[in-house]
């Protein structure tokens, strides 16, 4: 997949929930990190967590996945994640990106469920390779989930 530079985005809103862009990141080569933008989630201003979308695809992709996510404690269990992984939908499209890797480590059920209630489907649990940021982060194993993008 060819990067062809950053969109000018839209508003990101579903009525409650809005994704704010902190940042776009330009491809590391060095590091072998592909561009990406980061959100915060916010819910009436207030910053409920973050999500980033990272561009193209390789072996640092595989186990690190398209989107990630996170949401701070006190907001856990109000559904913020997958929506915010819905509002992506607008840049997925503009990035030709129709399927997408989210993946997680097997003690992280909240994102399971994430990933269950967005459709997407488990097709890989595999070994975290030493040499990746996630095994430094304790992963010993990725489930591998694929997210078939419906605009």
């Amino acid at each position: 997949m060819e990067f062809n530079g950053f969109m000018d985005l839209p508003p990101l809103v579903d009525g409650e929930i809005s994704l704010v862009c902190t940042a776009k990141n330009n491809a590391i080569l060095e590091k072998n990190w592909v561009p990406a933008y980061v959100f915060d989630i916010c819910v009436n201003r207030e910053i409920v967590g973050l999500i980033n979308l990272r561009i193209g695809h390789n072996e640092i992709i595989r186990y690190a996945g398209h989107i990630g996510y996170f949401v701070n404690e006190e907001h856990w269990g109000k559904g913020y994640a997958p929506r915010a992984v819905k509002l992506l939908v607008p840049v997925l499209a503009f990035h030709k990106m129709d399927k997408v890797l989210i993946t997680n480590s097997l003690a992280n059920i909240a994102s399971q469920r994430v990933c269950e209630k967005i459709g997407a489907k488990l097709i890989a649990t595999e070994t975290t390779p030493k040499w990746h940021d996630t095994y430094a982060e304790g992963w010993r194993t990725t489930n591998i989930y694929e997210w078939e993008v419906v605009k």
